[in-house]
């Protein structure tokens, strides 16, 4: 999060991403896959990098962490509380089901999630009912207003992926934040592993594996 210096405004620096690795000749359906869940609006951003190493494509996609960093540097001491898998019903997030708090494991919670095989992207994706990927953040309450703020501008060039900003000491989607706090939850950016894997393709991830240039990085109409 300290290193992110990726500018909305100006559509420049560095964000957070994860890192997917398939068989080259399976990178088609993979960003076909990609395309569908950032259309279902499952995604942190629609902008990807690849990278090939022998029989092997690298996907870079924007991590939601980014969404932190973004509000660290805009002066919002935001904290990530712990990531899980968010139940949806007719398309209106409900609760999360399954959580693991960042402080409670050396590896990433939403790694930790995918290899449970308890999600339901492909099912959201196609029926508005599923459930997918997200995480937990917490704020000082009196940062709501510059929360809100960069929020938008994020959204204007389409980073965004907020579930719900909570209102100060309430629950955020059936969780508890701290007093004088408000949470935020995010969609998950490894949700198009998840759809990859409901579809038989077999994909590894990294999550938060590196900073990505976004000028590096491609929309993915371009590429499908």
């Amino acid at each position: 999060m300290q290193k992110v210096s990726f500018d909305p405004e100006r559509m420049e620096g560095e964000i957070i991403t994860n890192t997917s690795v398939v068989a080259t000749e399976m990178l088609g359906p993979t960003l076909k896959t990609l395309r569908d869940v950032v259309n279902s609006g499952l995604t942190v951003s629609p902008f990807v990098k690849i990278d090939y190493d022998g029989p092997l494509a690298r996907i870079r996609t924007a991590c939601s962490i980014t969404i932190d960093g973004v509000l660290l540097k805009s002066g919002v001491p935001i904290r990530p509380k712990g990531g899980g898998v968010i139940e949806v019903i007719e398309r209106e997030p409900v609760r999360f089901t399954d959580m693991l708090m960042y402080w409670a494991t050396t590896i990433d919670p939403i790694d930790v999630l995918i290899s449970q095989d308890i999600t339901n992207v492909t099912g959201m994706m196609r029926t508005g009912n599923g459930r997918i990927l997200g995480n937990l953040q917490e704020a000082p309450m009196l940062a709501r207003e510059k929360i809100e703020e960069r929020l938008e501008a994020l959204s204007e060039v389409e980073f965004a992926g907020v579930l719900e900003l909570g209102e100060p000491n309430m629950d955020v989607l059936g969780m508890s934040v701290e007093r004088d706090r408000v949470g935020i939850a995010l969609i998950g950016g490894t949700n198009i592993v998840a759809a990859a894997i409901e579809q038989g393709i077999n994909i590894q991830n990294k999550s938060i594996s590196g900073l990505t240039d976004i000028k590096e990085m491609t929309h993915i109409d371009d590429l499908v």
